[in-house]
Order: C-alpha cells, then sequence, then structure tokens
C-alpha cells in the first residue's frame, strides 16, 4: 500500500522515569506501550484519511532493545469511529498487518473502530476512547521551553520528542487490564511515507 502520514503522537509507557528504550537500552522487564496518533495529514493508496485519530496498545514481549525492535508485543488497535467506509477499507488492513514496521502492536489481537477524543485544557492532553484514558502535560525546563529527548533511536522517525508527566493511563480491553499513575510519557510531530 502506497502512504503517507503527517501529525501528532502521544506516546506513554509503564516507566516511572524515561523509558530505558529510548536510549537503546534494556529494561528489567517487559513494558508496555499505549499510543494516539493524531493524524493531521494523509493518504492510503489514494485515500485521503486526514483528522483521523488511531491508538495502539502494545504489551512488550521483550525486556530488551533488540527484542522491543524485533518482537514488538500484542494488543490492540482502534480507529475513530468517524472515519468513513472508503477509509475504513484501507485503514483496517494498514493498521492491522502493519504496513508501517514502526507500530509497535506486530501481533493484533484485534481492531476496533470506536469514539475517540483528544482535548486540550491549559496544557494538558486527555485522550479517552471505552477501553482506555491517557492524561498527560508536557514538561517544562527552566527556560520555560519543553525538554526534549535528543539524539535516540526514535529521533529517525519522531523529530523533536517533547518529554511529559503522564498523569494517569488505563487500559482494559482484550484480557489486558493496566492502570498506572505518574508514567514517562511524550509528544512528537511525525512524517513518515511508503509503499
Amino acid at each position: 500500500m502506497a502512504w503517507k502520514l503527517k501529525g501528532n503522537w502521544y506516546e506513554t509507557c509503564a516507566s516511572q522515569g524515561q523509558c530505558a528504550h529510548y536510549f537503546g537500552r534494556d529494561r528489567e522487564d517487559p513494558c508496555k506501550s499505549f499510543q494516539l496518533f493524531e493524524i493531521t495529514e494523509g493518504e492510503i493508496d489514494g485515500v485521503d484519511i486526514s483528522g483521523i485519530l488511531v491508538m495502539t496498545f502494545a504489551d512488550l514481549f521483550s525486556s530488551t532493545f533488540a527484542g522491543l525492535m524485533g518482537e514488538g508485543g500484542e494488543g490492540g488497535v482502534y480507529i475513530s469511529d468517524k472515519a468513513t467506509e472508503e477509509q475504513r477499507k484501507v485503514l483496517e488492513p494498514f493498521f492491522a498487518n502493519n504496513v508501517p514496521g514502526w507500530l509497535l502492536t506486530r501481533k493484533v489481537l484485534g481492531l476496533r473502530f470506536v469514539p475517540i477524543s483528544l482535548t486540550k485544557e491549559d496544557n494538558t492532553y486527555h485522550i479517552t476512547m471505552p477501553y482506555g484514558e491517557i492524561k498527560m502535560t508536557p514538561t517544562a525546563g527552566l527556560d520555560g521551553n519543553p525538554v526534549r529527548v535528543e539524539n535516540s533511536f526514535f529521533n529517525a522517525v519522531f523529530p523533536q520528542i517533547n518529554v511529559c508527566n503522564c498523569h494517569f493511563w488505563k487500559y482494559k480491553d482484550f484480557g489486558k487490564d493496566f492502570d498506572f499513575k505518574n508514567r514517562a510519557s511524550v509528544i512528537s510531530e511525525f512524517s513518515m511515507q511508503g509503499g
């Protein structure tokens, strides 16, 4: 499938500090990742998908960085129910079959079209959908600018990764049940294409 996507990426995980995987290091135990892709501009096989929200959850298989890159994890994929029938015909195979290899949800336990909401109040983002919720605030440095993750492996895909505090995130679906408070999270713009 020919595709190109631009937008904003919101990610949180199980780490209390910034996740070791961002720096190419191993963890003591496998992590979990909950992500929202806010597609501001996009096209898959000639179908415009601008404005679509997609969430993925991955319960990672390995605690090693190499395992993260090679194996990813298992979990669910959730696409905004505002997608039209034409959009659904390209969105479902694109995300379920992991056409973009960067998705961590390598073993898709299921894909659902659901209501997804992204709101911003003051400087805090609140993301909700029927099977999960995230609330995160970007972290400012002493100069008032966002704290960034520099020279990370992930900067190849996400050029400016801004560090956030995730006040909480919850996920319950496909036999998974997680409820975390005060965890690592990030926000970045993205621009990718393939096909």
